[in-house]
């Protein structure tokens, strides 16, 4: 299926035409070549697609069944073989799939593939003794992996089709107010002012921290593998290139950005390039820079090494209960930073690429959720409140 040309829906097997918006739809491979016609019938609308798929599917059931007779360990094998070196999934998304095979799936189920009813795999989800939530994402990696199956011809039709997600009440986004980042970036200066040395050394890390997660809407691991030379003060630009990922050993690495979107040049403020200049700077002084290789901006002197995740968690988490704001997450300055430039107004489809995400859809199903009232509360544009 040429993703230029189709687009997914929320129902499976039915693909909509970009251009025309007529739908089409795709089994274990296109039912016809035409683009709008199927069966000979011109399809111009979604229930007309929905009655040819279902069709389709039962007459698969009765009596076209590929004979498929391998185990679902054998099969998940391979499907994260493909992953891996053929689809070339993001490190975290494979440790993702991993993880949930690992804790629940390896050796559970016993049934061969091309054999498993839906019944079967609703009671096998039903009685894993985890959280809905958890269990949605089981569901989410089982639905891809038997979607992964017919595309390959071991299945003509998933068992997760009928498998609904559970009802979450999804947790509510958390970020600061205009207010909040102000009281946060003041208690830093006051510790920078007057604190001791490891006080000035702990605040003047996590200023940098949060003035460029703000002002970039970066994520965590792209913050985490800045260097002093991505920012670019002639073309006042800061190019986002790599990532600090882990393996699925919880080792960290230096990788390629989540996806080729993310890897991306932003314009930045004089006023935060002067910041960074002075951090540097600040470090040189007060450091054995030379040790820092890599010119890092975030580097552990006294271990000798980059920061890593928990450390600057940490300390994130000490300057919101000491400047007494909302406790949030360091991800979270992601989420703050796109709320104030919804507050000011800014269209969605230009955050969406300066935060990295591949489809503006992305963006919308995130932030779209965003209300006139909570925009309203959240201040103006990042140089006001630094």
């Amino acid at each position: 299926m040429d993703k230029k040309v189709y687009e997914n829906t929320r129902y499976q097997n039915i693909y909509r035409h970009k251009k025309n918006k007529n739908y089409v739809i795709m089994i274990s491979k296109p039912v016809k070549s035409s683009i709008s016609r199927i069966d000979g019938k011109k399809i111009m609308k979604l229930e007309d697609a929905l009655k040819i798929r279902d069709n389709k599917k039962i007459k698969a059931q009765k009596g076209q069944e590929i004979a498929c007779s391998e185990d679902f360990d054998t099969l998940w094998c391979k499907y994260i073989y493909a992953c891996k070196n053929i689809k070339k999934l993001a490190y975290n998304t494979m440790k993702r799939k991993i993880k949930i095979y690992n804790k629940y799936l390896k050796g559970k189920i016993q049934t061969r593939v091309s054999k498993l009813k839906k019944e079967e795999l609703a009671t096998f989800i039903d009685n894993i003794d985890t959280t809905d939530k958890e269990k949605n994402q089981i569901i989410k990696e089982l639905k891809t992996f038997f979607n992964w199956c017919i595309s390959e011809e071991y299945l003509i039709v998933s068992p997760m089709d009928a498998i609904e997600k559970y009802k979450v009440q999804k947790s509510e986004m958390k970020f600061w107010t205009p207010e909040e980042l102000k009281k946060v970036l003041n208690t830093l200066d006051d510790d920078i002012i007057n604190g001791n040395k490891n006080d000035v050394m702990r605040a003047s890390m996590v200023k940098i921290l949060i003035l460029i997660g703000f002002s970039l809407g970066d994520r965590i691991g792209e913050t985490r593998a800045l260097t002093f030379d991505c920012f670019d003060e002639n073309l006042g630009i800061v190019e986002i290139k790599h990532s600090i990922n882990y393996d699925i050993n919880d080792e960290e690495f230096l990788s390629n950005t989540k996806n080729y979107h993310s890897q991306r040049k932003i314009d930045i403020t004089k006023k935060i390039i002067n910041e960074v200049k002075d951090y540097k700077k600040f470090l040189i002084e007060n450091t054995n820079y030379a040790i820092n290789d890599n010119n890092l901006i975030f580097f552990n002197y006294k271990r000798k090494k980059p920061y890593s995740d928990t450390n600057l968690r940490k300390q994130f988490t000490y300057y919101c209960y000491k400047a007494n704001v909302t406790k949030i997450r360091m991800y979270d300055l992601r989420h703050t930073y796109v709320a104030t430039m919804m507050a000011e107004g800014k269209e969605l489809y230009h955050i969406s690429s300066r935060i990295g995400h591949n489809n503006y859809s992305t963006t919308v199903n995130k932030y779209g959720h965003l209300s006139n009232k909570i925009r309203k509360e959240i201040a103006a544009v990042t140089d006001k409140y630094i």
